[in-house]
């Protein structure tokens, strides 16, 4: 699945999967001079570069040879719908990496008992952890781990009676005793499995071909937990999930793990962790990662940082942060003689909704009101039976400064804490909170609140917090590596001092990370045209290639074409409309000595400027759509516009996309007035817009020799790429999801039409697929006069645990597209053959280079690394792929999994392949050279980068959806999508068989 921000995706030139940032590895310090090579250094080993596992390859060279021929298939179980490896990768020049993986030393006897926990009533969050603990300090759960959840798990069966009962009186932290008011939870422990480690180990460790391990995730999901007690118990970490833990200390020796990225909030450096198994045995998988939280300072500090402005957004940005009050002293325990703030949590701003059922309710003036303006009841009773919450409630709060206060009346939170607390200076503007609910309020003003560290926050960055997050976050794979064996292990707890639970249950880390084998694949050569319209290859070089002085492959014609200028109030352009037309000429004879044909630019254009007024988006959106008519009823209707926009500018983006795909059928290409106009690298700047208006208009920019594409290359192979995008944190509620669909209609993977539908919110597999896949077919039908006899599918975004969906929901639907467009003959005979091959990028593996020798130019394994051992299962068919030279930061690879086949393991194997794996991974490998928006090689297989482009254009027509303005009083076009019907969302004929979404 996705999640997408910037709704103009990667920019110019292929983006950030050509190895700019996100997909592309991140971004990462710049600066003059040579790039140094650096590479990890393992502080563990005495030789400089690790010797490879040989006992490992013995166990995946042994499975391999057993599954070969009948006798070792025979011996698996008929029920496994995944297909198993045909055999590792041999092609590449062979290499030693580091994975960032340690090792788990496993007992030979050990078994792990999981009890899953029911609590009533319900309860959530934070309280349910705390009742969690609770449990946990009685005697009988010593030694045990727990994910504060839902499980307990121990090395044992504990000595407790079959589905047996506790009653939990609540208590917070430093309190001696409950209130009288505490409620009473009761736990119960369901039935207890046991999962045999062990035995898993031996499974993984077989080189006899079995069936599968039926506990195996059941058994890697109690590993989790184990490793997850100590990061979440620990007072000075803070976790998001189960698997992502950050250290809040903000001393001096952890300062380098922090970043203030202003606005009021920081990021944070944590690390992931994940339990994996592998061929050999079991793997924890440690990762650097990165996480976005409040400042922890006042909130009469923290409001001017965030905006009062628009309480709305306030208000849920602020929605269940901790904050301990300042005001009073904290509880002190008795026992411990240990001292425990006093923790409250927001619940949202004072609202004159609150307490509404009260006798005495609150007279808040206004959402968000003051001190001044929220006043609440003061009774002669005291706090505890009252049923009004002062703020200060309870004992502690009745000490403070001033004369005794009349009760059994109103009185205003300022001048409550103006007799009771004189010390305190309140400001009568910064909104009260409340840290109640809504049927008992209880406020604080913002002076006495200060915000916990660690306090996550789910809003969109803005563009400079983004920049800033990226630079923290952008750094070499030497420098995670030695974050992760250095602060991570103590984070996480696996120093073989610190962790007691693990050892309580005999496991052990190791203490280095593992190195695996890799290999480096040859790059294909590019093809384009030269001068003399003769075909010329080109040679990449670290990922990338120069196609100065050459000609796309097969150039388009565009037709009729024209410019529209925006200009804004916000900036003035340096340079006037005369300069402007004389920059298009010199575009158009670019173009030109590019091999597309320009003849009919329309000048003058036939709109004159047209001028925005920043921050007046629904008057700007009017504007466009304005334009976009006076376009259409010219008497050259323009095919194409070049809009020249004034800024990067999101809404106006949108705006002019949703207009353009939607209403009018008019290809669009966006460039930034300054970038355009300057001489500097200008024929680079204006390669990558070409780039885009030859796909547009369906050109072919490169290809490749067809040996190389495989099966593709024998021209009956249809490709496609398919991904979902769903409604990020700051969407609306009721944001739908959006599945798109691109498929390949040629030989050359040149053109990519596409097919798309809003379905349901956070629904992964795609409802209406049949009906997308039958038309892509028709349409391939048209192009090539026949049918494909191969359907090569490229899924993104499915997780692990949604492979078999994708077998059970979408596969039946590609196959009922099928029955309606083949003859019954052909589908008895199992044509088409479909293959399905899930891209994932969300993964946390990453691969450092062990030694400089193999490195590139930025520290980083080269551009081809692709990695099918060590990390990866023998019975699983997957593997790595770093197709792409990552500038800047940490590569990530792309993990391809193998979720069906019908294809590949029924060809013969053609020398220099060994298996089809050696052909899965080559074809994989060169198709990442033919994105036709870059002369660079991307991370991600173009079928999927290109569903994911779809998806980034479609959430352009529902930005009012997916990205609402914060502005409460803006009008629906505020965000800058033109208003449409509920999720209807048609393109233009002029657009729909076309890459109008590049």
């Amino acid at each position: 699945m996705s999640h997408r921000g910037n709704p103009r995706g990667g920019g110019r030139g292929g983006g950030d999967r050509g190895g700019g940032s996100f997909r592309g590895g991140g971004g990462g310090g710049g600066g003059g001079g040579p790039a140094v090579i650096r590479v990890f250094r393992d502080p563990n080993s005495s030789v400089l570069v690790p010797a490879l596992d040989l006992q490992l390859k013995n166990i995946e060279d042994n499975y391999m040879k057993a599954t070969k021929g009948l006798g070792g298939m025979a011996n698996l179980s008929v029920t496994a719908q995944m297909p198993l490896r045909p055999g590792h990768g041999t092609l590449g020049k062979k290499i030693l990496v580091y994975a960032n993986y340690f090792k788990l030393i496993v007992p030979n006897d050990l078994s792990l008992t999981r009890y899953s926990v029911e609590v009533v009533p319900e309860v959530k969050g934070n309280k349910l952890g705390r009742v969690f603990q609770l449990l946990l300090e009685r005697p009988v759960f010593a030694g045990v781990a727990s994910d504060l959840r839902s499980m307990i798990v121990s090395p044992r069966e504990l000595n407790i009676p079959p589905d047996f009962s506790f009653k939990i009186v609540y208590l917070a932290e430093g309190q001696e005793e409950p209130l009288p008011r505490a409620v009473t939870y009761n736990v119960r422990l369901v039935t207890p499995l046991t999962f045999s480690v062990s035995n898993l180990v031996d499974y993984l460790s077989s080189v006899n071909p079995t069936p599968n391990f039926v506990q195996k995730a059941e058994i890697i999901q109690v590993l989790n937990v184990l490793f997850g007690h100590y990061p979440q118990s620990h007072s000075g970490v803070v976790s998001i999930g189960q698997n992502k833990h950050f250290s809040v200390d903000h001393g001096q020796a952890n300062s380098h793990n922090i970043r203030n990225l202003s606005g009021g909030l920081e990021a944070l450096r944590g690390y992931f962790q994940s339990v994996r198994s592998a061929t050999g045995g079991l793997l924890l998988n440690v990762n650097v990662t990165h996480g976005v939280f409040f400042e922890p300072i006042s909130l009469a500090l923290l409001f001017p940082k965030l905006g009062t402005g628009n309480k709305v957004t306030l208000q849920k940005n602020l929605k269940l942060v901790r904050i301990r009050v300042t005001h009073l002293p904290g509880r002190t325990s008795k026992k411990t003689n240990q001292t425990f703030p006093r923790v409250k949590t927001i619940f949202g701003l004072a609202d004159p909704q609150d307490g509404g059922t009260e006798a005495h309710s609150p007279k808040v003036a206004s959402f968000g009101a003051g001190p001044k303006d929220v006043q609440f009841w003061l009774s002669d009773v005291p706090p505890a039976a009252a049923g009004a919450n002062p703020p200060g409630k309870g004992k502690a709060g009745q000490k403070g400064g001033g004369p005794p206060m009349r009760s059994n009346t109103y009185i205003s939170v300022f001048d409550y804490f103006r007799s009771k607390y004189p010390q305190i200076s309140l400001n009568d503007r910064a909104p009260v909170v409340n840290v109640g609910n809504r049927e008992n309020p209880n406020y604080l003003p913002a002076e006495v609140c200060q915000v916990l560290p660690g306090e996550t926050i789910k809003c969109r960055l803005s563009p400079q917090q983004t920049q800033a997050m990226i630079t923290f976050a952008r750094r070499k794979p030497f420098e995670n590596a030695n974050s992760i064996i250095g602060d991570g292990k103590a984070v996480l707890g696996l120093n073989s001092t610190a962790n007691s639970i693990t050892k309580t249950f005999g496991l052990a880390v190791g203490t280095s990370l593992i190195t695996v084998a890799a290999r480096v694949l040859v790059p294909p050569r590019i093809k384009y045209r030269d001068s003399q319209n003769k075909e010329h290859n080109v040679n990449p070089k670290d990922g990338s290639w120069n196609i100065a002085k050459l000609k796309f492959h097969t150039g388009s014609n565009l037709g009729s074409w024209t410019i529209a200028y925006f200009r804004s109030n916000r900036s003035r352009d340096q340079f006037q409309p005369a300069d402007l037309l004389n920059t298009v000429t010199q575009f158009r004879d670019f173009l030109m000595r590019s091999g597309i044909k320009v003849d009919g630019l329309i000048t003058p254009p036939p709109s004159p400027p047209v001028d925005l007024v920043d921050g007046q988006e629904d008057t700007n959106n009017q504007k466009i759509v304005d334009l976009f008519s006076l376009l259409c009823g010219v008497k050259e209707r323009p095919r194409f516009v070049l809009c020249v926009l004034p800024f990067n500018d999101v809404a106006i983006y949108n705006s002019i996309k949703t207009v353009a795909d939607t209403k009018v059928g008019i290809h669009t290409v966006c460039v930034v007035g300054q970038k355009f106009m300057t001489d500097q690298q200008q024929d680079l700047y204006f390669s990558n817009i070409s780039l885009k208006f030859n796909l547009k208009a369906g050109g072919i920019n490169q290809i490749l020799d067809p040996p190389k594409m495989g099966i593709i290359g024998e021209a009956k192979t249809m490709v496609f790429g398919i991904d979902v995008t769903h409604p990020s944190p700051s969407s609306k509620e009721d944001a739908p999801s959006i599945a798109a669909v691109v498929a390949s209609i040629d030989k050359y993977l040149a053109q990519w039409p596409c097919r798309f539908g809003i379905q349901k919110s956070r629904k992964e597999m795609v409802s209406a697929l049949e009906g997308m896949v039958l038309s892509l077919l028709k349409l391939w039908q048209k192009h090539n006069k026949q049918l494909p006899d191969n359907i090569l599918i490229y899924r993104d975004g499915v997780s692990e645990g949604q492979f078999q969906q994708v077998l059970d929901f979408e596969l039946p639907l590609i196959r009922n597209a099928c029955h309606q467009v083949y003859p019954a003959t052909a589908t008895k005979q199992v044509v088409p053959k479909i293959s399905i091959i899930v891209c994932g990028k969300r993964h946390h593996t990453r691969f450092y280079p062990a030694d400089t020798k193999v490195a590139d130019k930025s520290s980083n394994c080269p551009p081809g690394t692709v990695v099918d051992r060590g990390v990866t299962e023998v019975r699983v068919w997957d593997f790595y792929l770093q197709p792409h030279a990552c500038l800047q930061g940490t590569a990530r690879p792309c993990h391809y999994t193998v979720i069906f086949d019908e294809i590949f393991r029924g060809r013969a194997v053609k020398q220099p392949h060994t298996s089809p794996a050696d052909a899965l991974e080559e074809l994989t490998h060169n198709m990442c050279h033919l994105f036709g928006r870059a002369t660079k090689a991307v991370s991600l297989c173009p079928p999927a980068y290109y569903a994911d482009l779809l998806c980034t254009r479609l959430r352009c027509y529902l930005a009012d959806q997916f990205d609402p303005s914060n502005n409460p009083a803006a009008p629906s076009g505020a965000s800058g999508a033109t208003s449409q019907t509920p999720f209807n969302i048609q393109i233009h004929a002029n657009l729909e068989d076309s890459m109008f979404y590049i």
